[in-house]
């Protein structure tokens, strides 16, 4: 008699489990991200495969969607690094970040472009390299 209640008891009790873990969202939650840290993002603007001329790259901290009114947490403008232009975020935390770019590429009409990609920055990672890819408009 013992035994069977152990048993259901036992079993009550992971059904409880199961159904509690069942109700979280996930990856609904927004973990870290922003000032802080040492981490730090590198990014690269690219359009069809080459590098974009000249580009402004914006940073919202602690989510992986563009923010809705528009405003960003910070700002860089793309410099030549050898060849290639590069955005440099330094000082920044694990966790989640959106990136856009607004630049010009003089290849192409109309040379405008733009555009965005969310980017997490695990724990164990100091620095992240990131190709943005950007298309006209």
């Amino acid at each position: 008699m013992r035994l069977a209640l152990y048993h259901s008891t036992i079993a009550c009790l992971s059904a409880l489990l199961l159904v509690a873990q069942a109700c979280k969202k996930p990856g609904n939650a927004v973990s870290g991200g922003g000032k802080g840290g040492h981490s730090v993002i590198y990014v690269t603007p690219e359009h069809h495969g080459l590098f974009v001329d000249s580009c402004t790259i914006y940073v919202k901290y602690g989510t992986n969607d563009a923010p809705a009114s528009g405003l960003y947490d910070d700002s860089a403008r793309c410099v030549l690094n050898d060849t290639t232009p590069v955005a440099a975020f330094t000082g920044l935390t694990a966790g989640q970040y959106y990136l856009f770019g607004n630049g010009y590429h003089s290849g192409y009409g109309p040379p405008q472009v733009r555009g965005g990609i969310p980017c997490t920055i695990p724990k164990d990672y100091d620095t992240m390299a990131v190709y943005l890819p950007a298309y006209t408009y």
